[in-house]
């Protein structure tokens, strides 16, 4: 695995071969980015379910401001460190070791605001809805943000948001990424 483009383009990241680790694949990652264009620059992120950390590590690479990496899994967030001291970003990232719903409701008590936030829970398990609804209620979202989902192409979007707007979904084999933004 490697961040793709930007200030550490081709850099190797370190990463756990496990079930538990799904990365995503360059070619969603570069759609991802794409996408999202120049909003990454300059922006505060919050990566949910992180795993590997590639999707903060890739943001920061590309410009993004401070990231906040939340990964339940002790040994996932031991080589998100690892990542991050290799490539010496340790004052623009911060690694949470906590299930993404508690982390939400501390890091909102803590008054932080969020521009963009990556979602990348397991599939299939009912966990992207729930957490998208709950992002959708939380505060740490700044006005404008923006939240990207990387889900199963099975799994459909919840229908009661209220504060969260799709703008777009895009399916690439049996993935699908999806971009939600906050009504002001």
């Amino acid at each position: 695995m490697r961040i793709i483009s930007g200030e550490f383009k081709s850099r190797k990241l370190d990463f756990k071969c496990s079930p538990s680790v799904r990365p995503m694949t360059d070619r969603m990652k570069e759609t991802l980015f794409n996408i999202l264009g120049e909003t990454v620059r300059g922006a505060r992120v919050l990566d949910l379910f992180a795993g590997s950390g590639s999707i903060g590590l890739e943001a920061l690479s590309r410009g993004a401001e401070q990231v906040t990496f939340v990964e339940v899994d002790p040994a996932n967030c031991k080589i998100i460190l690892k990542n991050i001291e290799s490539l010496g970003i340790g004052k623009k990232a911060k690694v949470v070791t906590k299930d993404a719903f508690l982390a939400i409701k501390r890091l909102e008590s803590e008054g932080e605001k969020y521009g963009l936030i990556f979602t990348d829970p397991p599939y299939d398990k009912g966990l992207m809805k729930k957490i998208l609804l709950d992002l959708d209620q939380s505060d740490i979202l700044s006005p404008h943000a923006r939240v990207i989902s990387h889900h199963s192409a099975h799994e459909g979007l919840p229908d009661m948001l209220t504060s969260l707007l799709v703008e777009r979904s895009k399916e690439i084999g049996q993935a699908r990424l999806s971009f939600l933004y906050r009504k002001v």
